[in-house]
């Protein structure tokens, strides 16, 4: 029987699979950093498998430390669920608005500035983010977990408001043969090692190469785009991203458009009739004359 981890293990992995760092991941969870390696170093023994490459700096994950993290994240997210709903509940759905957000890219680029501008207009109402795959998002949104989402087309069945857009581009290590092209069609891509995304572009990556009757050679699959960062820059492959969930800043990475390009419009989404809390009417109500005022700039 494998041993179940505890929630300051899983914390702590995910920390040190973003940061690289116990040191870090230590002063981020209020923790030494003995007792950070005394319990994961527990439950590598409870399971008989190793999760950290200790050799490696910065300090990175094995396979099976990957595969501990990426349902370490589901977790998180599920506990945070709980909370929110808990905490609607007691205050009778008033002061609380919960968002599903796809992924850090829309949480990071999209949501702050409505977020900042929302805060200093209604102190008084709680905003909570959940963040997941595109596809986790809308379920999400259809079983209740979460009252307005964050989603990119399709959205018909949603009442919705668009609030940016985004596009594919590719990344390549700077060694690449194809650095000074100005852009990048299926063909030429089509027999480089591909790192396909798992943060829900997937299926408009896969339609973009299927127009022009070519296919990915998929090497690798992640969810992060830190780590697929990562792999392009060392020579792994190369990557085909959403233009809004790339950093402020990375380095030895090239990035070029895609042609035939392609656009995505970003909604705000909500259930139709859906709007039967105060806090969610308000926040949609906001977002209407925000967007419009926006437009009118």
């Amino acid at each position: 029987m494998i041993t179940e981890p505890s929630l300051a293990v899983l914390r702590a992995l995910q920390s040190i699979h973003e940061t690289g760092s116990v040191s870090l991941t230590a002063n981020m969870l209020g923790v030494t950093q003995s007792a950070i390696s005394r319990s994961i170093g527990k439950y590598e023994k409870a399971i008989g498998l190793q999760i950290l490459r200790r050799g490696a700096r910065p300090l990175k994950l094995t396979e099976e430390g990957q595969l501990v993290v990426a349902h370490a994240v589901e977790i998180d997210r599920s506990i945070q669920i709980l909370g929110d709903r808990l905490k609607a509940l007691k205050q009778g759905k008033e002061g609380v608005v919960r968002i599903g957000s796809f992924g850090s890219s829309a949480t990071s680029r999209i949501l702050p500035d409505f977020l900042s501008k929302f805060t200093k207009l209604y102190p008084g109402i709680t905003v909570s983010i959940v963040e997941g795959s595109d596809e986790r998002t809308r379920s999400d949104l259809v079983q209740g977990n979460v009252d307005i989402a964050v989603l990119a087309d399709p959205v018909k069945d949603f009442d919705a408001i668009p609030i940016a857009s985004d596009e594919l581009i590719v990344l390549m290590p700077k060694s690449s043969l194809l650095s000074e092209r100005p852009f990048l069609t299926p063909e030429d891509l089509a027999n480089l090692p591909f790192i396909m995304t798992l943060a829900g572009s997937e299926p408009i990556i896969l339609d973009w190469f299927k127009a022009s009757e070519t296919f990915p050679n998929i090497k690798h699959r992640i969810q992060q785009t830190h780590s697929i960062l990562e792999l392009v820059r060392e020579g792994m492959g190369i990557a085909i991203v959403t233009s809004l969930s790339l950093p402020g800043t990375y380095h030895d990475v090239i990035v070029k458009p895609l042609r035939p390009a392609t656009k995505r419009q970003i909604h705000m989404v909500i259930k139709p009739g859906d709007t039967n809390s105060k806090a969610v009417d308000v926040f949609w109500s906001f977002l209407g004359r925000t967007t419009r005022e926006d437009s009118t700039l």
